[in-house]
């Protein structure tokens, strides 16, 4: 089988299992919308990207290095313990850092009190364990996790909002932390050891190892906030509430695709192991990205139609949803400019080309930043979701032309 078709077979597979939460949580937003109306739901955003930031800021790219250099080794002996210690150290401290953050920068925010709480959300993600899972192979404890997760946030969820009909965005963060108590228990049952509490002179040199190699990563993650949810952030500081909002529907459907094709990365860092083929090929990427193409085609071809059947539940005016549809046609692009760089960034990490990494991302997303914040500034507010593409175009470009002075492309 090659190559290519393998990585899709796999990233299926894990984006299945993940689309089980990704599916029911996207539901759910549908009613967070209605309950909220759309200026309140694009301060919602602005919540739910900051929470996604400090989760991001947790990880410090662990997620990635723990795959690429240890594999099914993370979940065994002394290196387990290690690792999970790593974990927890990361999670306290950022919890803290985002704790200072609220306090501040988002005093005088409608999020303030939903920052707050979301600070403990961090402590108890629903997604703790996922490279527990996923390093051991463990697919089907994987799936459990999955499910456990949506029936839970299903039914706290669906009483916060249909039952209880709250309106707050600081209520509803409240539920959502309560929601993810579930799952997180069940990853404490399967994968959390009493040798955690054992910390060593070990422990901390290895958790000064990992930080320090997961530098690279961490910035690439970081990066990544620099591309498409940037714009919402422009939106907020510089354009209308109103505009805010009608972005946000659109960032929410982008933001669901682009968080399962983060799933093909992995997939292709897992039969990278198995291919030793030193090239890149054309013919891959062209099959992987018509893939995606085929895929989120309804996205640019019939918008204002895909809005209204993903955000069933809410009641659309007329220019909320032409202007929501326009931002979800310029931003469907970004999809289509991810997968024709997936077998690009994998190969990077597979070849633990890190700081190569970091640099080429970090770089494409500040000018990425760059440009929507001048577009912010001093264009129209419809001129935001375009420069959002910016950092994608730029990455592309460069990622291609580092390939092709090395060599590495073939059809």
């Amino acid at each position: 089988m090659p190559q290519v078709f393998k990585s899709i077979k796999i990233g299926v597979f894990i984006a299945l299992v993940n689309f089980l939460i990704q599916g029911i949580s996207f539901f759910v937003q549908n009613f967070i919308a209605r309950n909220l109306g759309t200026e309140n739901f694009g301060f919602f955003g602005i919540l739910q990207t900051d929470y996604s930031i400090f989760c991001s800021i947790a990880d410090f790219g662990m997620s990635t290095l723990i795959l690429a250099y240890f594999g099914a080794n993370a979940t065994k002996g002394t290196l387990f313990k290690n690792v999970l210690q790593l974990r927890v150290f990361s999670v306290i401290v950022t919890a803290a850092i985002m704790a200072i953050f609220a306090l501040g920068f988002r005093r005088n925010h409608p999020v303030f009190y939903g920052e707050l709480i979301l600070t403990f959300g961090l402590m108890f993600q629903h997604a703790f364990f996922d490279w527990y899972f996923i390093c051991g192979k463990f697919w089907k404890k994987l799936f459990l996790s999955k499910l456990l997760h949506t029936i839970s946030y299903s039914v706290v969820m669906g009483i916060a909002l249909l039952y209880l009909k709250l309106d707050r965005i600081e209520h509803i963060a409240l539920a959502m932390v309560l929601a993810a108590l579930p799952a997180f228990f069940f990853g404490v049952t399967q994968a959390l050891s009493f040798s955690i509490f054992k910390v060593t002179r070990r422990t901390f040199r290895f958790i000064s190892l990992m930080l320090k190699s997961g530098v690279p990563y961490a910035l690439s993650s970081f990066a990544s906030f620099a591309y498409i949810p940037i714009g919402l952030y422009v939106a907020d500081r510089f354009a209308t509430s109103e505009f805010l909002g009608a972005y946000n529907y659109g960032n929410k459907i982008i933001l669901l695709c682009s968080g399962i094709m983060v799933h093909f990365i992995s997939s292709s860092l897992v039969t990278q192991h198995t291919f030793r083929d030193k090239f890149i090929h054309i013919r891959d990427i062209l099959i992987f990205t018509g893939f995606i193409a085929a895929c989120s085609s309804p996205l640019w071809a019939f918008p204002k139609q895909f809005l209204q059947l993903l955000f069933f539940a809410v009641d659309f005016s007329e220019a909320t949803l032409a202007l929501s549809g326009d931002i979800l046609r310029v931003l469907s692009v970004a999809l289509i400019f991810q997968a024709m760089r997936m077998s690009l960034i994998s190969t990077l990490l597979k070849e633990k080309a890190t700081w190569t990494y970091a640099i080429l991302v970090s770089s494409s997303g500040a000018v990425n930043v760059a440009a929507c914040v001048l577009a912010g500034m001093h264009l129209p507010n419809s001129y935001i979701p375009l420069f959002a593409l910016t950092g994608d175009v730029l990455l592309n470009t460069i990622l291609l032309g580092y390939f092709i002075r090395k060599g590495r492309i073939r059809w």
